[in-house]
């Protein structure tokens, strides 16, 4: 009898069959559950963290209207932010110290992951008026909110404010 007319009736065998489905959902689990799950409780974990975080904040909805809040006044240059398309923030913040050249936006997407969104904002030389362009990222949502904060230099007593934006594609 040759090797190929033996190992038919094996592989063709409801048993055998049945047995590899077992073993390759064994070994599957084991993996999700090694490193797939400790990678989704981390991942949560960071959610909730900035969820709270967030929560626990005043945030100001920002649009071409100033907003104040803390001592700064900040705006866009228009009521709708759409993603891939330039628009321009500017904050006015006059208790931070001269030396403060920059400030850095950090935003993350509420309703669907997106990353953090990081954006500089740099001094206008000689006044407190400090900017940046944002150009947020394509999303598969019609509508987004995206939430963080504007930081001042880790050297400044300062706290940072926090902001929220809504895009629209």
């Amino acid at each position: 009898m040759q090797y190929k007319e033996m190992i038919q009736p094996v592989v063709r065998s409801k048993r055998y069959r049945n047995v590899f489905l077992a073993l390759s959902a064994f070994t599957g689990s084991y993996f999700f559950f090694d490193y797939g799950l400790p990678q989704l409780k981390a991942v949560v974990g960071d959610q909730a963290t900035l969820a709270k975080e967030n929560s626990s904040h005043t945030h100001c909805l920002l649009s071409n209207e100033s907003c104040a809040i803390d001592g700064a006044n900040i705006k866009l240059d228009r009521n709708i932010i759409r993603p891939m398309e330039a628009a321009k923030i500017q904050i006015e913040w006059p208790s931070l110290p001269s030396q403060a050249e920059t400030l850095e936006l950090t935003l993350e997407g509420q309703e669907m992951m997106m990353g953090v969104y990081r954006q500089k904002l740099i001094r206008q030389t000689g006044t407190n008026l400090y900017s940046g362009e944002l150009v947020l990222p394509f999303c598969v949502s019609d509508e987004m909110t995206w939430q963080g904060k504007i930081a001042p230099p880790a050297n400044s007593s300062q706290q940072p404010v926090y902001v929220s934006i809504r895009m629209i594609k």
